[in-house]
């Protein structure tokens, strides 16, 4: 039997960990900790959204076709 990892959230907790991090520093650690959650969100959403859609990113309009 093949494990595989499939990855997913790690985005998510890589935004939590450096939201913790700059909250720390910043003796804010409420504001940044959400931040760190909207922004890791943010990445989990792009790389989904980007992985769906790598096979249409190099489509080429038929007017730059020789």
């Amino acid at each position: 039997m093949k494990i595989e990892k499939s990855g997913k959230g790690l985005k998510l907790g890589i935004g939590i960990i450096l939201g913790a991090i700059v909250g720390y520093l910043t003796s804010n650690i409420q504001l940044w900790f959400v931040l760190g959650i909207a922004l890791g969100s943010a990445l989990e959403y792009g790389a989904k959204k980007f992985i769906k859609n790598k096979n249409h990113s190099l489509h080429i309009p038929l007017f730059f076709k020789h």
